[in-house]
């Protein structure tokens, strides 16, 4: 019984330097996509990934250690030579204990991940006294090397927004100038400014027996996501693919559903841009300040704002403002304020509304009616065609001094 224990503990060292192994290939290779399926232990590790390293190579250092330093006792007992012992312990610590893992966690991160974030997460947190000791002198070293451990902190949209003022009319080309300024301005711009809102989303619903009508209408209007809720457009379960609905019309949609990112609607259009280029994703659910669904929105939207319409003259969008002479415009209702404001000079700041529509609501101060006349900083709105309960189309005259 004796004899056995040492190759119990040897046996024992060997799996747990396989599971840190394991745990470290499978977690850093995860993407920001993936993250999401490995559970939130996994998440919370990955918040700190030097922590993390540190802890994981720590661990595995001292398992190997301790079992090397068994090496002799299981030679004497098994009758081989020292040189035999240790050669097979290299070969059983390289084969088992990093290889085979490390194999593992990279075909399956995300089950090696869940398995292996609970404990890891204990490992974490015994190893903190010693972590911080070796961070210390990793911190001394990389000073030495003139570099630093700390992340290097990220250039500002304000120091981004300075340099372009002072570079204006020297070396950039106008059009590079006007770009930049754009996404400088992207900082600025809500998500709910840019989202496609909740009225006008397309959704597939599980309760909902046929979906041959959804997938009409989203092919009609040549979108190639849909979320999916349950029963309610509150109660969104994931996202799907058009073309995986095309591709697999008999399988039931619940299969084809895939996690989808949730975003408020008060962050900014570049937290946005920064947050699909983390998550490799292009599309999100927008949530109110109650957690229900505003609306969705995707990469496209965010490029809308730094290039113009990316619609064709094929895909019929109609304009946004239509000159109609002598100081009159037809503007749709859907026209962001924001918008509105560069297009007439003007400086009204959205409160409770985003759109033009919304100003005339906010002023009529009742749900409108085709006809329904309104005044505001010198400009005259005429509702032109209102349906459902949303302003569609305003006629907007410019008022003279007189008018005023």
């Amino acid at each position: 019984m004796d004899a056995l224990l040492p190759v119990a503990v040897a046996l024992g060292l060997l799996l747990v330097s396989a599971f840190f192994s394991a745990s470290e290939t499978a977690l850093f290779c995860l993407g920001p996509g993936e993250r999401e399926g490995a559970g939130d232990r996994a998440r919370r590790l990955l918040e700190h990934p030097r922590d993390l390293l540190v802890s994981v190579l720590l661990g595995n250092l001292v398992v190997n250690l301790v079992f090397f330093a068994l090496v002799p006792r299981l030679a004497k007992g098994a009758g081989w030579s020292p040189l035999a012992a240790a050669a097979a312990a290299l070969a059983a610590i390289v084969l088992c204990g990093e290889i085979l893992p490390k194999t593992l966690g990279l075909r399956a991160p995300r089950a090696v991940a869940r398995l292996t974030a609970l404990p890891l997460t204990v490992v974490v947190g015994a190893l903190a006294p010693a972590r911080r000791a070796a961070n210390a002198v990793i911190e001394v070293i990389l000073r030495a090397l003139g570099e630093s451990g700390k992340p290097e902190q990220g250039i500002t949209t304000e120091a981004l927004g300075e340099v372009l003022e002072r570079s204006a009319g020297e070396d950039l080309h106008a059009g590079e100038a006007d770009l930049l300024a754009e996404i400088v301005e992207l900082d600025s711009i809500r998500v709910r400014e840019i989202m496609t809102p909740r009225v006008d989303v397309t959704a597939l619903d599980l309760s909902a027996g046929d979906t041959s009508a959804v997938i009409r209408r989203a092919l009609a209007e040549r979108r190639s996501w849909l979320p999916v809720v349950d029963g309610q457009v509150d109660r969104v379960q994931g996202c799907v693919k058009v073309r995986d609905l095309l591709r697999w019309p008999e399988r039931p949609v619940d299969q084809l559903v895939m996690p989808v990112k949730f975003v408020p609607e008060v962050a900014s259009a570049l937290d946005l841009l920064d947050t699909f280029r983390e998550d490799r994703t292009s599309e999100a659910v927008v949530v109110d300040e109650w957690g229900g669904t505003a609306g969705i929105v995707t990469v496209e939207d965010i490029f809308e704002e730094l290039v113009g319409d990316l619609r064709t003259e094929e895909e019929g969008r109609q304009p946004e403002v239509v000159p109609l002479g002598e100081g009159r415009f037809r503007v749709s209702g859907q026209i962001s304020i924001r918008d509105w404001n560069e297009l007439f000079g003007r400086k009204l700041v959205p409160r409770e509304f985003e759109t033009l529509g919304g100003l005339v609501l906010a002023l009529l101060g009742r749900m409108p009616r085709a006809g329904d006349r309104v005044t505001t900083g010198g400009l005259e709105l005429l509702v032109n065609e209102v349906r459902g309960r949303r302003v569609h189309e305003v006629d907007l005259r410019v008022l003279g001094e007189e008018g005023q």
